[in-house]
């Protein structure tokens, strides 16, 4: 295998040398990323058009929902917490309670929801992680106290 390797590598370098891939067509243009060589060429019709309409794959969709209400519950108990340290009521208050219940419920969901969505998505870069609520609470106060 070694020596037919040699002997294309040495015919394409010939090649060059000689010029004979100087008249390509787009030679000088950037490359048209418009296809995916990686998608599956059954579904490539279908993911143009739902791209040409403005929509992604479902699960490209799904992870852009499970993002945007992970940060609508994240504002929501930041602003909770900082309507509760202004308002010098400490972090026990049964109203402060009730905001964390709701975003450890809401974060609850989200993961089980990730468990599925990663289960959709075709590989494992695109898998998204878990959310730990306890960072998340933690942060926003040592934040908020900053």
């Amino acid at each position: 295998m070694n020596r037919l390797e040699s002997m294309a590598e040495k015919k394409l370098r010939e090649a060059i040398e000689n010029g004979e891939f100087d008249d390509l067509p787009g030679k000088g243009e950037p490359i048209d990323l418009k296809e995916n060589p990686f998608e599956d060429p059954d579904l490539r019709v279908v993911h143009r058009l739902l791209r040409n309409a403005g929509f992604a794959p479902a699960w490209i969709e799904e992870r852009k929902d499970i993002d945007a209400t992970f940060e609508a519950a994240r504002t929501t108990l930041a602003r909770a917490w900082t309507l509760f340290s202004k308002g010098g009521k400490s972090p026990s208050d049964s109203e402060w309670e009730r905001s964390v219940r709701e975003f450890r419920e809401k974060v609850t969901e989200l993961n089980q929801r990730t468990r599925i969505y990663n289960l959709k998505a075709p590989a494992a870069v695109f898998h998204r992680g878990h959310i730990d609520a306890d960072k998340i609470i933690e942060k926003i106060i040592s934040d908020a106290n900053s």
